[in-house]
């Protein structure tokens, strides 16, 4: 098949605007790539532009910096050193790390899931988190020195004045070090991150030759807290000084953390359960293998859990991303799960087969001991990605409950299966226990994953804005069951206007190209905007890039998306929403019943401001979600809600498409043209049947502008006006069928719930639900008092659009 003209000729042009061989799919064949060629697509590869990628492998990449650097100071430290000396060292570090972690709070995480939305909040709470944790992790510190004879005696060497004051310095200095991380990963400086650690790596062991040089028995120690002082100061000053105010610049909201505290206390329960199955376990060895023992175990542990800690950063970078952009989250996490998987991959069979050359590195010794082990640490890091993932998932979705049980899980089996299989099979028991464990969360978590692998909100999912055929308080409809046959094949029309939602765009369309079920063909309309034309003609290939050929407005734009359809179903998404990644196998599901001639779906809201305690939810029609009061369960309805619906083309064609007298134009806040459709369709079609189907899911932003009472009340009473013109053109009796069960029986339902005691919103929600429904009545009554415009002519031009578009075959993005 040729292409369509306008496609060759497009294709020319910038063959001959590029460099020689780009616009026929590559080089010639025989052509040697130049060295700058080969250079720049390694770059590419390793920091590609898209900041998930990106970020994630520069964070990779500096822990594989800090594990290749810090095997090279343990390398030298088992040269420089006694073993006794090394396996106490290493003891007493990793009792330095899990302490650290118990003082920082896990505030590091908090900060890489608030500082992205934080704004010119961003330095008060990064200073603040600082000064909590050091002083936090100074006190533990000194509390654990008090009970060393108790609870570590191995540990004794550590009473000594200069090893205790050096011990309380680097935990408190190694929280506000873990912190930093977190801070710069979360404004997008991820290698200032890879830098810190560079410079933390070399200072420390060039004091660990002093140490040696001068035959301390606590240079091990006194040069890991020398280094974090230095790190501290440069890595800090990039931070405040120049990171910090880049990122408040670049920020377009100020958003203090909602529920900061329960949130901080939920993540840092959880935190304390991972870190001791990461920390313990080193004691475990030491106080029952002895110093010896424990030397072979760290060596082997630092290299295999450098797998683990890859996962974690990328599973950070993730977090980051999701909180800019919560609709992607489904979308960012298969990319990051299937790219880490082969990242990690390839890394595990490395050391899974050359565990005995690595480490050798440390001695023979190191390598007859601790080879096993390592290779049982590097196969658990594979199931390790799922778990972490998750965890991560559930932590930007701020759903702690599950993030915290499986990190409770993993500590469980991780020490308890260390204690049984220590004594029988040494430090290979640890290594078991970990590949155990890691397999046991990860099996579940892959077979249900659609339960964590959602992008649903912290808000439980309601009705949809849907206005059923029966009584909503009954919830007596019923809809008719899907028959067998293969889906029809499916156009998603979504129509677009500013460059302003640039990355809504984005979303929307990863968002079906995520789909399970493929969607046939997406067709992008946009509405008199040359500037994002060029744009998206250039950055979405693939996708049908067509200019509103109709009257400014969303009707328009959505006639000229349904005379470019090519397929059986036509489906509508708007250019601020993303649709769960089952949304199309769940429309087309359901036009397995020949009756079916549309099927809508659930709009749920994803606030970028926290919900206002007043706005009720059963206005969430307001912004153009779903509301409370509408039934939960597939039904027949009049009519969809315009972010998330579908018809059968031909019923669309036969009816004459929207109405371009009807809808909204802009930022002008009017609406009803989906209900007007909706109505001409079941006058045209008495037996067919427009069905709503909530498990086809979509998630619809809500800008902080859309969250004022000011514009509640303009929409309410925009509402008014429309249903006032809707009513004239189909009589009153049709358009307001849905109004009267909703004004009678969902409003004093929800002023009588508002005025419950403890409520929240309480009085205010009450007067809200009261001042919208006076604002809809109000532009109703005006709209049914103003003078009758001028009438456009019934929509019938889409069937003729259709036909011109067959015989154009085709267009700019075709």
């Amino acid at each position: 098949m040729t292409a369509p003209p306008a496609v060759r000729r497009r294709t020319r042009t910038s063959t001959a605007a590029g460099r020689p061989g780009a616009g026929d799919g590559g080089p010639h064949p025989g052509a040697r790539p130049s060295l700058g060629t080969v250079v720049r697509s390694g770059v590419a590869t390793v920091f590609p532009r898209d900041p998930l990628l990106r970020n994630g492998h520069l964070l990779a990449i500096s822990s594989l910096v800090s594990a290749g650097l810090g095997s090279i100071f343990w390398f030298l430290a088992t040269h420089w050193y006694e073993d006794d000396v090394v396996g106490l060292s290493y003891s007493a570090l990793s009792m330095t790390l899990l302490l650290a972690s118990m003082g920082q709070l896990n505030l590091s995480d908090f900060l890489v899931r608030f500082v992205p939305s934080a704004g010119h909040h961003t330095r008060r709470l990064i200073l603040l988190c600082y000064a909590v944790s050091a002083v936090a992790s100074a006190l533990v510190a000194m509390a654990f020195l008090l009970l060393v004879p108790v609870v570590a005696p191995g540990l004794g060497f550590l009473l000594t004045p200069v090893t205790a004051t050096c011990f309380v310095a680097a935990t408190a200095g190694y929280s506000v070090f873990v912190m930093q991380d977190g801070a710069l990963t979360a404004v997008r400086r991820p290698g200032w991150v890879v830098g810190e650690n560079v410079i933390f790596a070399c200072v420390k062991i060039g004091l660990l030759g002093m140490g040696a040089a001068l035959a301390l028995f606590s240079g091990i120690l006194l040069s890991w807290v020398g280094a974090l002082v230095v790190s501290l100061v440069v890595a800090n000053f990039v931070l405040l000084r120049r990171a910090v105010p880049a990122h408040v610049r670049e920020s377009t909201t100020g958003e203090r953390p909602d529920r900061a505290l329960r949130y901080a206390a939920a993540d840092y329960f959880g935190s304390m359960f991972r870190m001791a199955a990461y920390t313990v376990v080193p004691l475990m060895v030491l106080n029952n293998l002895g110093a010896d023992q424990s030397a072979y175990f760290s060596l082997a542990w630092i290299v295999g859990y450098t797998l683990f800690l890859v996962a974690r950063n990328l599973g950070n970078s993730l977090v980051v991303e999701a909180v800019r952009s919560p609709e992607r989250l489904v979308e960012h996490t298969v990319r990051m799960m299937r790219h880490t998987g082969l990242l990690l991959g390839s890394g595990i069979v490395f050391v899974a087969v050359l565990a005995p050359q690595i480490l050798s590195l440390f001695g023979a010794e190191y390598a007859e001991h601790g080879s096993t082990l390592l290779r049982l640490l590097a196969l658990a890091a594979l199931p390790n990605i799922v778990v972490s993932l998750a965890i991560d998932v559930w932590r930007a979705r701020r759903l702690l409950r599950w993030a915290v049980g499986v990190q409770i899980v993993m500590c469980v089996l991780v020490l308890g299966l260390t204690k049984i299989l220590l004594p029988t099979l040494g430090i290979t028991g640890a290594g078991v226990a970990w590949l155990v464990t890691m397999c046991l969360l990860a099996a579940p978590l892959l077979i249900w994953r659609g339960r964590w692998l959602t992008t649903g909100s912290r808000e439980a999912p309601v009705n949809t804005e849907t206005e059923t055929t029966a009584d909503t308080a009954t919830g007596s409809a019923t809809a008719p069951g899907p028959a067998s046959g293969p889906p029809p094949t499916l156009s998603v029309v979504v129509c677009a206007y500013t460059l302003d939602r640039w990355d809504d765009l984005r979303a929307a369309i990863g968002s079906l190209r995520a789909q399970r079920h493929p969607v046939t063909e997406t067709v992008l309309v946009v509405d008199h905007c040359p500037e994002l034309y060029a744009r998206a003609s250039a950055a979405f290939p693939g996708v049908r890039v067509r200019e509103n050929t109709e009257r400014r407005g969303l009707s328009g734009a959505r006639n000229t998306g349904v005379a470019a359809a090519r397929c059986e179903v036509v489906a509508f998404l708007d250019d601020d929403a993303a649709a769960d990644p089952d949304w199309s196998a769940r429309l087309l599901a359901r036009y397995a019943d020949p009756a079916v001639a549309g099927v809508g779906g659930l709009v749920r809201p994803w606030w970028v401001t926290r919900r206002p305690a007043w706005f009720p939810r059963e206005f969430d029609w307001v912004v153009g979600c779903s509301y409370r009061g509408l039934p939960e369960q597939a039904s027949p309805v009049r009519n969809f809600i315009g972010a998330n619906m579908s018809f059968r083309l031909a019923e669309v064609t036969a009816a004459g498409g929207f109405r371009t007298d009807l809808g909204r134009v802009g930022k002008r806040p009017l609406g009803c043209e989906e209900t007007e459709l909706c109505l001409r369709i079941a006058a045209r079609s008495p037996d067919a049947v427009l069905l709503h189907e909530p498990a086809a899911a979509v998630r619809h932003r809500v800008p902080a502008a859309r969250a004022t009472w000011a514009y509640f009340r303009a929409r309410c009473y925009a509402e008014g006006l429309s249903k006032a013109h809707v009513a004239r053109l189909g009589g009153s009796r049709a358009a307001l069928s849905s109004e009267r069960a909703y004004l009678t029986s969902t409003v004093p339902r929800a002023v009588a719930r508002a005025l419950t005691p403890g409520r929240e919103g309480g009085p205010r929600t009450a007067a809200a639900l009261l001042g919208g429904v006076g604002a809809t009545v109000a532009g109703y009554a005006v709209g049914r008092l103003r003078p009758p415009a001028r009438a456009s002519s019934e929509p019938s031009a889409v069937g003729a659009a259709v036909a011109a578009e067959g015989r154009a075959g085709g267009g700019a993005g075709a």
